[in-house]
């Protein structure tokens, strides 16, 4: 498969970057990035065709981003989400966390997918 798109996000705000990156069912590839805080900070990917509501909408997958660490995450069978790609970024695991990060914690955000 061809990957036709990428969602990035260049740096982080000072939020929990809620997005919705495609509004129709996806099939994700890769996720790259960087996490520049000295925490851990959590990519919470949810499968909805429109921006998540943070804290209230269930995330599909959680992925722990180590503290000061680059990440690459390769997925040679793509996971698919049926209804669209959206995801957020929080300071805690749970679910209904809505702990926004600080801006530039997680920079050079790359969501591959078709």
């Amino acid at each position: 498969m061809t990957i036709t798109a990428v969602t990035r996000l260049v740096s982080a705000a000072a939020s929990t970057n809620a997005t919705s990156a495609k509004a129709a069912p996806a099939e994700m590839y890769s996720i790259i990035g960087y996490n520049a805080a000295a925490a851990l900070r959590y990519l919470k990917l949810y499968d909805k065709a429109s921006a998540p509501t943070v804290g209230t909408d269930t995330p599909f997958m959680t992925i722990p981003l180590p503290a000061s660490t680059a990440f690459a995450l390769d997925f040679p069978v793509p996971v698919y989400f049926k209804t669209g790609l959206a995801f957020a970024l929080t300071t805690g695991v749970a679910d209904a966390d809505t702990g926004a990060l600080t801006a530039a914690d997680v920079v050079g955000l790359n969501i591959a997918y078709v």
